[in-house]
C-alpha cells in the first residue's frame, strides 16, 4: 500500500512538472524543438555508464538503469552505422584530485572510481568499440569543468558542436555536463529515455531543466528516427 501511495503521489508530482513546462514555452513562445540533428555535426556523448554505476553487483542502485542501457546500446549502434563519433566520459580521481567530493557523501571516497580501476571501466554490456570510440577521464562532476578532462578540446579536434547527451547520474555528472556544453556554445539534445537517475522525480527536473534553458529533450526512438531521416549536411 505504501509503495502504490508513493507511486501516485511522484506520478502527480510528475504531471504537474510536465504541465508547467509546456505552459512556460508556450507563454514565451518558444519552438518546442529548437535544433535539427545534423550528422555532419552530431556526436553522441556517454556519460559515466562504468563497473561503478551499472554493474548489478557492485553498482549503485539506480532507477532505470536497465532501460537507459538498452537505449544507449541503440543510440551506439546508430551512430556507429552512421559514422557519427560516440564519445565515452568515465568518472576517475587520481590522487587528492576529487575536490569537495567528501563533504558530500557520508563515506570516504570509493576506490572503484579511483586509479583507472576495474570500478571506472565502461561496463562490458555496452557496445563500446575502444578501437573507434573515442574515452576522456573527468574528476569533477562536469566534463567541461576547466582542467577536468579532455572533451572540449575532443569536440573542437572533430568538429562536432551538436551533442546527444545519455548516460548517468542524470542530476548530477549529466546535467552538470549539459548545463556548461549549452553555455559554450555547443547545441545540447538530451534523450530522456537513455538517462537515469536514483529517483523518478529527480530525473523529471532534470529534464524540465533542461528543456526550459539547455536544449531540446528527446526520446531514443525521435532521436533514431532523426538519425535515420537527417542526410550529412
Amino acid at each position: 500500500m505504501g509503495d502504490a501511495l508513493l507511486q501516485s503521489a511522484e506520478n502527480r508530482v510528475i504531471s504537474e512538472l510536465r504541465r508547467k513546462t509546456e505552459q512556460f514555452i508556450k507563454d514565451i513562445g518558444r519552438p518546442q524543438q529548437l535544433y535539427n540533428i545534423d550528422k555532419s555535426k552530431t556526436a553522441l556523448i556517454v556519460v559515466d555508464m562504468q563497473n561503478f554505476v551499472c554493474d548489478p553487483e557492485d553498482g549503485q542502485k539506480i532507477q532505470g538503469i536497465n532501460t537507459s542501457i538498452k537505449n544507449i546500446n541503440r543510440l551506439v549502434d546508430a551512430c556507429h552505422k552512421e559514422h557519427i563519433p560516440v564519445i565515452w566520459v568515465r568518472h576517475n580521481i587520481t590522487g587528492d584530485d576529487a575536490g569537495l567530493y567528501s563533504r558530500f557523501h557520508k563515506t570516504p571516497l570509493r576506490k572503484e572510481i579511483t586509479n583507472l580501476s576495474h570500478g571506472t571501466l565502461i561496463y562490458k554490456e555496452l557496445h563500446f568499440k575502444e578501437a573507434e570510440d573515442y574515452q576522456v577521464c573527468k574528476n569533477r562532476y562536469s566534463a567541461f569543468f576547466p582542467g577536468t578532462s579532455g572533451l572540449d578540446n575532443t569536440l573542437k579536434v572533430l568538429g562536432r558542436t551538436q551533442l546527444i547527451f545519455t548516460g548517468v547520474v542524470a542530476n548530477v555528472c549529466v546535467e552538470s555536463t549539459v548545463r556548461d556544453a549549452m553555455q559554450l556554445g555547443y547545441e545540447v539534445i538530451l534523450v530522456s529515455d537513455a538517462i537515469a537517475a536514483m529517483d523518478r522525480v529527480v530525473l523529471e527536473v532534470t529534464l524540465m531543466n533542461t528543456r526550459l534553458s539547455f536544449g531540446d529533450v528527446r526520446d531514443t526512438a525521435t532521436v533514431l528516427e532523426d538519425l535515420d531521416n537527417r542526410r550529412i549536411g
